[in-house]
């Protein structure tokens, strides 16, 4: 168990990959490197549609560096391993990009065509 509370985390290398069905992301303190294992019904419960996909890992590997930092400053982490569960994705707070319709929850803006005419 390692105490981060006061360390910021960020992604480094390798890049996220998927290994048998869970994601793996590296993230680091700059003096530790940990291994945040994404499970696939996390992946599948980030967002709509339901995926495991390395794109979609991917597309989120902030949010679950985030995870994996909050779990960490819990005490959950164990040999280098943060494990994200799907009960962790529902537990933890989306970002706004995940919201729907439109960006941060908001309906598309309307922009007037060439003729200066509202569709």
């Amino acid at each position: 168990m390692t105490d981060i509370s006061l360390i910021e985390l960020e992604l480094c290398k390798p890049a996220p990959f998927i290994f048998g069905e869970n994601g793996h992301v590296a993230v680091t303190d700059g003096e530790t490197v940990w291994i945040v294992v994404v499970t696939q019904e996390a992946m599948m419960a980030t967002a709509n549609p339901p995926d495991a996909s390395l794109k979609r890992l991917a597309r989120y590997a902030r949010h679950y560096r985030d995870m994996a930092a909050a779990a960490s400053r819990r005490g959950e982490d164990y040999n280098g391993k943060v494990w994200i569960f799907e009960k962790d994705v529902l537990a933890f707070p989306k970002a706004r990009s995940f919201e729907r319709p439109g960006r941060h929850g908001r309906q598309p803006t309307r922009v007037a065509d060439k003729t200066g005419i509202r569709p």
